[in-house]
């Protein structure tokens, strides 16, 4: 008898990018595959957060009506690169984020939440979990940690370290998601790991930019380019990769951070679409997989069929030759 299936979801980041989540988890949801446990960091965080506080609705509600410059650039007193150790503060970002975000809810929720952190104090990266915390309050705290970008936002405190936004050491951690001991894994990747070719560079601007968009891509995705997947498969377990096509790839500033309703409500369809299309992708290596099995079971069977009529031949003639020698 087999054990019961838990999925993992992995939420990578990729800032506004992270709208793309919204709709591969739509598409998966109406196949009936949901998350057992999430992984995820920096707006993989957010998500994984508002999904256990209100599921779908309350995550397409909270992108379909999000603007995210206008809460990023928040400048303050206290939280400026003169006084303080970033551009600017959180505060306001935060704020409006956890309107969505049940906390109390998420620290019961049957979902296990796991958070990718880089703790700056100790120079690594490290996995936090709503397990690790006290209470909701604690939960609250090392999600606003996932997601404070270096720089962009202070860091921020915890238990005497000091932590920032995950991403930037293991945007995709696939070997973790095998310590959760899955049954299967769904990697949301809202950065595209395939550039468009490009065959010449006009300028020194255009060669660094190439440059900035490979970087990006490489490091976003780290996590899995390099992994060593076996048909689709890590370490015996099933590997899904959703992830957006090279339309959308690159790094720019606008593209990256800039997040706003009409964009949001594309990024959603084209997470249902990428989703759509790499399902439908496993179910026709699933069918072809079962039709070469069942194949290599008939040739199998008919080749045992074909041995055991030999030896009945064999004993009918010595049957037949001690009958005449008599």
């Amino acid at each position: 008898m087999g054990r019961r299936p838990k999925r993992v979801f992995i939420l990578g980041g990729g800032a506004a990018l992270g709208a793309h989540h919204v709709g591969a988890l739509k598409y998966l949801g109406e196949q009936g595959i949901k998350p057992d446990a999430i992984v995820g960091s920096s707006i993989g965080v957010l998500n994984a957060c508002v999904y256990a506080s209100g599921g779908l609705p309350t995550l397409e509600e909270a992108w379909g009506e999000f603007h995210s410059l206008p809460r990023i650039f928040a400048p303050s007193l206290r939280h400026n690169p003169i006084f303080g150790l970033s551009m600017f503060s959180m505060d306001r970002l935060s704020r409006a984020l956890e309107e969505y975000i049940d906390f109390p809810m998420i620290f019961e929720s049957r979902i296990d939440l796991e958070f990718i952190l880089l703790n700056l104090s100790r120079g690594r990266g490290e996995i936090w979990s709503r397990n690790d915390c006290s209470d909701w309050r604690e939960l609250r705290t090392i999600s606003r940690a996932g997601y404070a970008i270096p720089m962009l936002f202070p860091p921020v405190r915890f238990r005497g370290d000091w932590f920032v936004d995950g991403g930037f050491a293991w945007n995709i951690p696939l070997d973790h998601a095998l310590a959760l001991n899955p049954t299967e894994i769904y990697l949301l990747a809202p950065i595209a790991s395939q550039l468009p070719y490009q065959g010449r560079f006009g300028s020194m601007l255009d060669y660094v930019q190439r440059l900035v968009d490979v970087m990006w891509r490489t490091i976003g995705n780290m996590g899995y380019l390099y992994a060593k997947l076996d048909d689709g498969k890590l370490n015996g377990v099933p590997v899904t990769v959703i992830e957006p096509g090279e339309e959308l790839s690159g790094f720019g500033p606008l593209h990256v951070f800039n997040a706003y309703p009409r964009k949001n409500r594309r990024l959603i369809e084209a997470g249902y679409r990428d989703a759509k299309r790499v399902m439908a992708a496993r179910r026709r290596q699933e069918e072809q997989h079962a039709r070469a099995t069942a194949d290599a079971r008939a040739a199998r069977r008919a080749a045992q069929a074909k041995v055991t009529a030999g030896s009945d031949n064999v004993v009918a003639l010595h049957a037949a030759e001690s009958k005449g020698a008599r």
